[in-house]
C-alpha cells in the first residue's frame, strides 16, 4: 500500500498504525492541526518513550512544548538540554522548576531568550555563571553583570566571549592582567587603540594574539608581518584577508611559509619557491591554493609525497589532465581525492567505478557523475560506509536507493528513506522497519511530502478566484 497522499489521510493512517516513532514527525505539521489531540494521546501513551522523545534533537518543537506540560523532572530536564526546544518552552519549564540545575540548563541553551539570560546573570551560582560564559548568545548586558564578581578565569572567558562589547573589553584591559590582555586584544570588538598598543608590546605573546584579531587594519597587519618573532609573523599571515593591501615576501621560518602558502595573492615567484619547499606541509598548503598556476599544479600532482598529491587532487582549480593523472595514482588515498569530483573526466571515472577499495568506492559512490549501474553495484558493497555514500549522493537514482531499504545497518536505511529521489511510496514501504530511527525517517518523509502537497493544492486553488 502506497503512502497516503494528503495530510488528512496520512495522519489518519499514522493514528491507526499506533506507532509513536512513525507518528511523531506529524505532530505540529502543517495541515495536521485537526489530529493533534489524537496524535498527542498516541505519543504520550508510553512513559518510557516520553523520556526518549524529550531528548530527541529531531523532535518537533511543538511536541516538546506539549511535553513541557509534564510534571516529571526527568522529562523536563531532558527538554532543557534539547537543542530543538523553543524559547517559549524553556521559559515555561523555568516557571515550573526553579532550581540550580534548571537555571544552569537555561543559561546554556542557545534558544533561551536574551531577557532570561540577563536575569540569570544576577545569580551567583558557579554553574549558571559558567553556562552563561559558554553560551555564545549571552548578551553584553548579562556579561557586564557577570563582571562584578568574576574571578580570573571568568574574566578571561568574558574577554573572549563573542558578545563582549568595547566597554567591557576596555574595563578588562584596565586590570592589567597579562592573560586577559591576550584574550581581549584578539577580540574583534576590542578598541583599536588597545589593539595598536598590543602590536608593539614587548611581550611577543601579546603581539601574537593581536595578530589574530580578525578586524586588524592592513597597516598594523603589515607591520606584524615584519615582526622579529616568526610566530607573530605566521599569525599575521594566517589572518591576512584576501584583498588587503599587504605585501608578501620570502621567509626563512617554516611556520611563516606554511601560512603564506594558503593565500591566493601570492606573487608568482614566491608561489614557485613554495611549490619546491623542503617542508611537506608547505607543499600541501600550496597544492590546495586555488589561485596556483597550472604549471605548478602539474608539478605538485607528481610530488613524491602522497599528501601533496592528495591536496592537489582536492584543489578546485586542479586541471582536468592532472585529475586524470591522479586518478591513476598508485596510492588509493590520492585516487580517492579525485574520485568524488564531478569534474573528473569520464574515462578515469569509469576506471575508478570498477575499484572495490573502501576509500575509492566511497568517493565514487558520492560522485554525482557516477553511472547508475555502478551506484547499484556499490549499494551492495561489503562495506557499510560505501553503501551509505550512495544514499548521500545527491543524484542517487531510485533503483540504487531501493536496494538500501534492505541494508543491514539502520542508519543506511534511514538515509535512503530521507533521499528526495526515493519515491514516497517506496519510503512508506519501510513503515514497519524494526529500527525506530528508520520509522521516524519514514514518518518525517511522509509528513513533509503531504504538507508540500497541501501547499501546492492551496496555490492551485488561489489561481481560480472564488465567486
Amino acid at each position: 500500500m502506497g503512502a497516503p497522499g494528503n495530510m488528512a489521510a496520512l495522519t489518519g493512517a499514522l493514528i491507526a498504525r499506533g506507532d509513536a516513532y512513525l507518528a511523531l514527525p506529524a505532530y505540529g505539521a502543517e495541515g495536521a492541526e485537526w489530529a493533534q489531540a489524537a496524535l498527542a494521546r498516541l505519543l504520550l501513551s508510553d512513559a518510557r518513550l516520553k523520556l526518549v522523545f524529550a531528548a530527541l534533537p529531531f523532535a518537533p518543537p511543538a511536541f516538546l512544548a506539549l511535553l513541557a506540560g509534564e510534571d516529571r523532572p526527568a522529562i523536563l530536564q531532558r527538554i532543557l538540554r534539547n537543542p530543538a526546544a523553543s524559547g517559549a518552552t524553556l521559559l515555561r519549564i523555568a516557571r515550573q522548576m526553579d532550581d540550580a540545575a534548571t537555571r544552569a540548563a537555561l543559561a546554556a541553551h542557545a534558544n533561551t531568550p536574551a531577557i532570561a539570560l540577563i536575569g540569570l546573570a544576577m545569580h551567583s551560582e558557579a554553574p549558571v555563571r559558567a553556562a552563561l560564559l559558554r553560551n555564545a548568545g549571552t548578551p553584553a548586558v548579562a556579561l557586564h553583570a557577570l563582571l562584578d564578581h568574576a574571578d580570573a578565569a571568568e574574566r578571561a572567558a568574558l574577554a573572549r566571549h563573542p558578545q563582549a562589547d568595547g566597554d567591557l573589553l576596555r574595563t578588562l584591559l584596565a586590570g592589567g592582567d597579562a592573560i586577559i590582555r591576550t584574550e581581549a586584544v584578539a577580540h574583534p570588538h576590542c578598541p583599536l587603540t588597545q589593539v595598536a598598543d598590543a602590536c608593539v608590546d614587548a611581550d611577543a605573546a601579546i603581539r601574537r594574539r593581536a595578530a589574530t584579531n580578525p578586524v586588524l587594519p592592513p597597516s598594523l597587519r603589515q607591520a606584524l608581518m615584519g615582526d622579529p618573532d616568526p610566530a607573530v609573523r605566521a599569525e599575521a599571515l594566517r589572518g591576512h584577508a584576501e584583498g588587503q593591501g599587504v605585501s608578501l615576501a620570502g621567509d626563512t621560518d617554516v611556520r611563516v611559509r606554511r601560512a603564506q602558502a594558503r593565500h591566493v595573492t601570492l606573487p608568482e615567484d614566491l608561489a614557485e619557491a613554495l611549490s619546491r619547499d623542503g617542508d611537506v606541509w608547505v607543499r600541501v598548503w600550496i597544492a590546495r591554493n586555488p589561485a596556483l598556476p597550472a604549471a605548478l599544479m602539474h608539478r605538485l600532482g607528481v610530488d613524491a609525497e602522497a599528501r601533496v598529491r592528495h591536496a592537489a587532487g582536492r584543489n578546485p582549480a586542479c586541471p582536468a589532465d592532472v585529475l586524470a593523472t591522479l586518478a591513476r595514482d598508485s596510492d588509493e588515498w590520492v585516487r580517492a581525492a579525485v574520485a568524488c569530483r564531478p569534474d573528473l573526466p569520464a574515462e578515469p571515472l569509469r576506471a575508478l567505478e570498477r575499484e572495490d577499495g573502501e576509500d575509492v568506492a566511497s568517493a565514487v559512490a558520492r560522485n554525482p557523475q557516477t553511472r547508475e549501474a555502478a551506484l547499484r553495484r556499490l549499494a551492495r558493497h561489503g562495506q557499510a560506509d560505501v553503501r551509505r555514500a550512495v544514499a548521500l549522493n545527491p543524484v542517487a537514482p531510485a533503483a540504487a536507493l531501493r536496494l538500501l531499504l534492505d541494508d543491514p545497518y539502520p542508519l543506511n536505511r534511514a538515509f535512503a528513506v530521507r533521499h528526495p529521489n526515493l519515491p514516497v511510496a517506496d519510503a512508506w514501504s519501510s513503515a514497519d522497519d524494526g529500527a525506530p530511527q528508520v520509522r521516524f525517517a519514514v514518518g518525517k518523509r511522509a509528513a513533509t511530502h503531504a504538507a508540500a502537497a497541501g501547499r501546492a493544492a492551496c496555490r492551485h486553488l488561489e489561481t481560480f478566484p472564488q465567486p
